[in-house]
């Protein structure tokens, strides 16, 4: 930071550190963990040499006055200095000299980095001729504070109590949190209060603790203890009905896993949203995937999943372990090649041997006898399990298809010599000395595995649903919220999750002869696409858009406003976006309302060439959706009438749908008459649950020319028909997949693994849509948004010749 000329007083000396000001003494050397700035205030540290001289006080208007006085960008001055704000006369009177609001702490504050300087007994701001008031316990505020306690509270054995980040959750008899302790050294996330849950005494119940859960954007940080175990997280996530996001980072005692945060969803699964750096001698590819060579790692929430092939989905089932970690190697029904070996040897190098000899390995890929070879075993099969042990001493590995191993102690990566890549496999001898000591250290530690580990169900896992994502607002009421989408990058409850790398899933097999087949659904005719759309693009609004906007909707803008307005008081984090939000929000209002602006007026002027009756409201609603969190679960929409899908929902069918596109997020609705179920994987839509509060169905919004890919169509089986006592699920449903902006499909119109990963949660969804009760919504504008006629889709043929038709999935 930037020094100007110092001011003095005293032995005290005032100097400027870029935006802020330290006051130390005459010649001492002191850095301090200085805040980001805030328009309008002047942020003054006291080094720790002059807050002990009981003179300083006195002299805090000499040495202030310079750097106050004719600054008009210095309304406010918070002075650093513990106790301060206790002494009101002295606080005060500095107010009244300067003439300037003053921020002061009553008591002892963190200054440490991360801590948001966090005033335990909380700043007290003074004006000039005017009595104090409380000015919050952290320094910047974030938006969720004000909904945090201030204050213990102690409810049904359990205690809640304020910390930098957010809140600690601890037992009735366990110790409160002092400074110094964990609970003070979790980083302060502005948009995401962390709940750290103490690792003394006994562990609160998930019920008891998610009753006294505020409704912001939150993640829970788990010392090692009970609640870092999947049953007490994912119970936690239950009884609140929302994901959560769990840290995994590393504490006193433990070794840090390779994912270091976590969703926690609702459903009871898990997925890794963020990681450890690789290992050394590998890139990353995302978020949660390193690379080296042609083999690919996964890191997955028991530990690490390598592969050459398809991903397993059995290794992204096992959930996070706080007492170890799990290496899952290869793809089911492939052999286990020497690179994937190496690559496996690679990763076991950069451990202790400690953390390697206590290491789990699960086998999801064939261990053909060449791979026996270059594993220095001589395995044999147990005729009980199927599970494949050695006579050299190794246990049983467990097979894909069987219980993944219980995870070991997480890893910490250590230094060690860089491991080449082998591109071709070496001489079974060469491979020996290479890779089988790390291997076979690991296989050696491997207990049998012939009794399935407690709390984990035999048999091979499901592909898992992957919630929103990063970029996402605050926290929603539906599911726990996102962040916004702007030029720049919002850490919420989540940061965006990695794209997933494809589960490798079968396709279904072709129907049993006799098995109910899909009606041939007869299409309408509806002429052919037109060639003339608006072409919308994807960027933030400008000013003079807004304005155009803002007249064209007359009094329609100032009654949406007030939906806007609500929203902004209810959810703090998007209140902190820009002013210029409000015409944006109001825009996607307007859009799912029923007056001027609709989706019906809109869409419809979009597919033939202009941008609507309101001028400006295009780029708007764009802006407007782009600031709203992403919806990554399946949406559905509906068909009142018997449609075709011959051709338009052949696996493999590629459409465009030239205007915007709504769909519910809520799975457990229908409309009247609906015929026909159409459940879309998104890509890119967005939700508008909190921005439209007590909505009768939450909704999302995709960007006009999405592109979404056919992936099958699916009857109900006889044993799914329901009673017709009750709203009725349609008896067809069609699958799609929304391509991500910028994909390529496969040209051969096959589905990929994107295309086979998507479709196994959609079965999923279908699934538990078939299953369960169903509500009905008639609310008219909600009907015609989830059954609009889709007549304006082009498609375009699987086969090397493109055919561009029109398709009507649902009316």
């Amino acid at each position: 930071m930037t020094s100007s000329a110092p001011q003095s007083a005293g032995d005290f000396v005032a100097e400027r550190r870029g935006p802020h000001l330290l006051i130390k003494r005459s010649g001492e050397a002191e850095s301090f963990a200085w805040p980001p700035p805030v328009p309008g205030e002047l942020f003054v540290a006291v080094s720790a040499g002059a807050a002990r001289e009981s003179s300083l006080a006195t002299l805090l208007p000499a040495l202030l006055h310079r750097n106050i006085v004719g600054r008009a960008d210095v309304q406010a001055v918070r002075v650093a200095l513990a106790g301060l704000g206790a002494d009101v006369f002295v606080s005060q009177a500095l107010a009244d000299a300067l003439d300037v609001g003053i921020f002061a702490p009553s008591g002892d504050f963190s200054a440490r980095p991360g801590a948001a300087l966090y005033a335990s007994g909380g700043w007290r701001r003074f004006r000039p001729g005017a009595p104090s008031s409380p000015g919050g316990h952290r320094h910047p505020a974030p938006g969720w504070e004000a909904l945090l306690p201030v204050a213990p509270i102690a409810v049904d054995g359990v205690v809640i109590e304020p910390i930098p980040a957010g809140i600690s959750v601890r037992d009735v008899h366990a110790r409160p949190v002092v400074p110094g302790d964990l609970a003070f050294s979790v980083q302060v996330d502005p948009d995401v209060a962390k709940v750290v849950v103490s690792a003394d005494g006994q562990v609160p119940d998930p019920s008891v603790v998610a009753a006294l859960m505020p409704r912001v954007p939150l993640q829970l940080v788990v010392p090692p203890s009970q609640a870092r175990t999947h049953a007490w997280l994912r119970e936690m996530a239950r009884v609140l009905a929302r994901d959560i996001g769990v840290v995994t980072a590393p504490f006193a005692g433990s070794f840090p896993p390779f994912a270091t945060l976590l969703r926690q969803c609702a459903d009871g699964s898990q997925q890794v949203v963020e990681s450890v750096s690789p290992p050394r001698g590998w890139q990353r590819r995302d978020r949660a995937g390193y690379r080296m060579g042609n083999v690919l790692a996964d890191v997955v929430p028991s530990g690490l999943a390598l592969r050459t092939g398809p991903s397993d989905p059995a290794s992204a089932e096992s959930p996070f372990d706080p007492d170890g970690w799990t290496l899952h190697l290869g793809t089911p029904g492939e052999p286990l090649g020497a690179e994937l070996l190496t690559a496996a040897e690679a990763v076991l190098e950069e451990l202790t041997p400690d953390l390697r000899g206590t290491a789990r390995l699960r086998l999801a890929g064939k261990l053909d006898d060449r791979s026996r070879e270059l594993l220095s075993t001589t395995p044999t099969v147990r005729p009980d399990t199927g599970a494949v042990s050695s006579d050299r001493g190794m246990p049983a590995i467990t097979p894909v298809g069987r219980p993944p191993a219980m995870v070991t102690p997480p890893v910490a990566l250590v230094s060690g010599p860089p491991v080449p890549t082998v591109s071709s496999a070496p001489e079974p001898s060469s491979m020996k000395r290479d890779v089988a000591r790390p291997l076979d250290d690991v296989a050696r530690s491997m207990p049998s595995a012939a009794t399935p580990p407690t709390g984990m169900a035999a048999g091979p896992g499901r592909a898992v649903d992957v919630p929103e994502t990063a970029g996402r607002p605050s926290e929603g009421p539906a599911d726990g919220g996102g962040e916004p989408t702007t030029t720049h990058q919002s850490r919420e409850t989540l940061p965006p999750p990695p794209a997933a790398d494809p589960a490798g899933i079968p396709r279904p097999a072709d129907a049993a002869p006799g098995a109910t087949q899909p009606p041939r659904l007869e299409l309408p005719s509806a002429g052919t696409s037109p060639v003339r759309t608006l072409k919308v693009t994807d960027r933030p609004s400008t000013a003079a858009e807004q304005s155009r906007f803002t007249a064209a909707a007359g009094e329609a803008y100032g009654e949406a406003l007030a939906t806007v307005n609500a929203a902004l008081a209810t959810w703090p984090s998007m209140r902190q976006q820009e002013a210029e939000a409000k015409a944006d929000y109001v825009a996607v209002c307007l859009y799912l309302g029923s007056g001027r602006g609709s989706s019906s007026e809109l869409d419809a002027a979009v597919r033939d060439g202009h941008d609507g009756g309101l001028d400006g409201q295009v780029p708007c609603l764009v802006s407007g959706l782009r600031r709203l969190p992403i919806h990554r679960r399946a949406v559905l929409r509906q068909g009142k009438a018997d449609h075709t899908l011959e051709g338009t929902a052949e696996p493999g069918a590629l459409l465009t749908e030239p205007g915007f596109l709504v769909g519910s997020t809520d799975l457990d609705v229908t409309v009247p008459g609906a015929e026909l179920d159409v459940l879309i994987w998104p890509a890119s839509a967005r939700r508008t649950a909190e921005l439209r509060i007590g909505q009768p169905v939450s909704e999302v919004v995709f960007f006009a020319g999405a592109r979404f890919k056919a992936l099958a169509v699916r009857p109900a089986e006889p044993a799914d028909e329901q009673e017709e006592d009750g709203p009725i699920v349609p008896r067809t449903a069609a699958l799609f997949r929304e391509l991500a902006p910028g994909e390529q499909p496969s040209p051969s119109g096959e589905l990929d693994e994107l295309d086979l990963n998507a479709l196994a949660k959609l079965d999923q969804a279908l699934e538990r849509r078939r299953r369960g009760a169903l509500r009905v919504v008639d609310e008219p504008g909600a009907v015609n948004r989830m059954t609009t006629t889709l007549v304006e889709w082009r498609a375009q043929a699987s086969s090397p010749v493109a055919v561009e038709r029109s398709a009507t999935l649902a009316s």
